[in-house]
């Protein structure tokens, strides 16, 4: 267990609220250091309130969860016993503080006994994870909740996910189309444009999806059939027509040969 996880400010926040607050329980994910918050708010309860603390506890854990506790609170008075241990401890024989890790609480047989326990207890801590039991959710009040997000520098928390505005609303869209092909364009097109750009303002999507239908029949059967024949009638500039390459050559040639018998 690592002491120097109290350090982080989010941390020590929870340890304060669970020792003002007389006890209570800390579901909390894993990384988020939750053993070591029970241990340091029920050592310091403890310290606080002149009163022994019992910790129940797997074990595998028991000597660093002994040596974790002297070295956060050394004038606190602790035992910590096995959840097999403490089912056969007699009913109310634990006063002062109890502080428990509901990963014990997966056998079955040590619930009752445990629930006796923490009736009994003057203040109960419970540290759980959201799959552990709840056996003594309801005796450990206020609930705290510890998130990695909580631990994470504001740097390297994931930024809000905000939407971007379309660049153009898109009846004023609609009419700068309508205006780039007014050229092509009857006055009745123009209308429907016209109607169109209104009823994106109204922004009812069925009627959009139905006008963009017909606006686009319209547009196959009328518009771009107009701009080819626009396009196909446009006259051509007579001074830009290419000449015949042969002819200019043959000119040019016709005209050195008569220089060429004027000098004779």
């Amino acid at each position: 267990m690592d002491s120097s996880v109290l350090k982080h400010p989010r941390i020590a926040e929870t340890v304060e609220t669970l020792v003002a607050a007389g006890g209570g329980r800390l579901t909390y994910d894993v990384g988020c250091g939750g053993r070591e918050t029970l241990l340091a708010a029920g050592a310091r309860l403890a310290a606080e309130t002149n009163a022994p603390l019992m910790i129940v506890e797997a074990r595998s854990l028991q000597s660093d969860v002994r040596a974790f506790v002297r070295e956060v609170q050394p004038e606190a008075r602790s035992a910590v016993i096995s959840a097999e241990e403490a089912a056969l401890q007699p009913t109310g024989s634990i006063n002062g503080v109890l502080a428990v890790h509901a990963d014990i609480l997966r056998d079955a047989d040590v619930r009752k006994p445990l629930l006796a326990m923490a009736h009994s207890a003057d203040h109960l801590l419970v540290a759980r994870h959201d799959y552990s039991d709840t056996t003594l959710d309801a005796l450990a009040t206020p609930g705290l909740v510890l998130r990695l997000r909580d631990l994470m520098p504001s740097a390297l928390r994931p930024a809000p996910t905000t939407l971007t505005p379309p660049p153009m609303d898109m009846s004023v869209a609609l009419r700068l189309v309508r205006q780039a092909n007014r050229d092509v364009l009857s006055d009745q097109d123009i209308a429907v444009f016209d109607e169109m750009a209104e009823v994106l303002k109204r922004a009812d999507p069925a009627e959009v999806r139905q006008r963009v239908g017909e606006l686009r029949s319209k547009y196959e059967a009328t518009i771009e059939p107009a701009r080819q024949r626009r396009a196909a009638t446009v006259p051509t500039d007579p001074s830009r027509t290419p000449r015949d390459h042969g002819q200019e050559q043959s000119a040019a040639h016709q005209q050195h040969r008569s220089q060429e018998i004027g000098r004779t």
